[in-house]
């Protein structure tokens, strides 16, 4: 594990973050998070991933439950 991905598991999720987190907890896809949230599915795209960065996971489900386990959803 690189130095930049821990220091980026430390620190919390930013509000885009956890609105598309919980979409993903949802069961929204991609293109309906992005409609509901009035961004582009680029965008969506972008902070998953940087939201699974932010906890240190690498898919969706482990990031929808770590984000669960650190009180941020």
């Amino acid at each position: 594990m690189s130095l930049s991905y821990s220091i980026a598991a430390e620190l919390g999720l930013s509000p885009r973050m956890r609105d598309v987190l919980r979409a993903a907890a949802a069961g929204h896809s991609i293109a309906s998070t992005a409609r509901e949230l009035r961004l582009a599915e680029g965008t969506v795209r972008t902070v998953r991933a940087a939201a699974l960065a932010r906890l240190g996971v690498h898919s969706m489900p482990a990031a929808i439950a770590e984000a669960y386990k650190r009180g941020e959803l």
